[in-house]
């Protein structure tokens, strides 16, 4: 380090500060995203354009719907992954996001428990005016009925050998199809 640079002490490292204002930098852009990039992930919002919910039921054993939160965040689907006791928080924020022009479409998947909170959640951005594209539900529990405001509605149930459990990697191609073909379309 040159004469008369200020030194910081972090965790047991000296550093100088354009190290500090270089790591300061990274960190907000790794939060906010690059000036002009649209990211994929959970914290990210094309302007205008679609998101997708999924929410996982109790204590979040749901198999399989994780990944394919995944999978749709990775084709460019901007998706937020959570329990099903997040639906509140999550229709708030779509609300708000709708409201904003930030939102031009909104998809909510759930299993078991979640799929009640998608179809209680769907009903709430209805109560505010907001219309839901796709709702699809895997073996739901809880809230049966499907609010006015959904365009459509597909409801997936165990079939033959499949359990409560296996419900989402059995019917795997049909989900993907359902809300992976859907994206494109407004």
């Amino acid at each position: 380090m040159g004469r008369g640079a200020v030194v910081f002490r972090l965790s047991g490292f000296w550093t100088s500060w354009r190290a500090v204002a270089a790591g300061i930098v990274l960190a907000a852009y790794a939060c906010i995203g690059w000036p002009g990039q649209s990211l994929g992930h959970a914290g990210s919002r094309a302007r205008g354009g679609t998101h997708l919910y999924v929410m996982l039921g109790f204590g979040d054993m749901s198999p399989g719907l994780s990944e394919f939160g995944t999978k749709a965040r990775a084709r460019g689907i901007p998706t937020t992954v959570g329990s099903y006791a997040d639906w509140a928080g999550f229709a708030k924020e779509a609300i708000r996001q709708y409201k904003s022009g930030q939102l031009r479409s909104i998809m909510i998947v759930g299993h078991s428990l979640g799929g009640g909170a998608a179809r209680a959640m769907a009903a709430e951005l209805g109560r505010a005016g907001v219309p839901v594209k796709l709702l699809v539900t895997l073996d739901p529990v809880g809230e049966q009925r499907v609010s006015s405001n959904v365009r459509r509605s597909v409801n997936i149930l165990p079939k033959g050998n499949e359990t409560h459990f296996s419900v989402i990697a059995a019917h795997a191609r049909e989900l993907s199809r359902n809300v992976l073909g859907t994206a494109g379309r407004h």
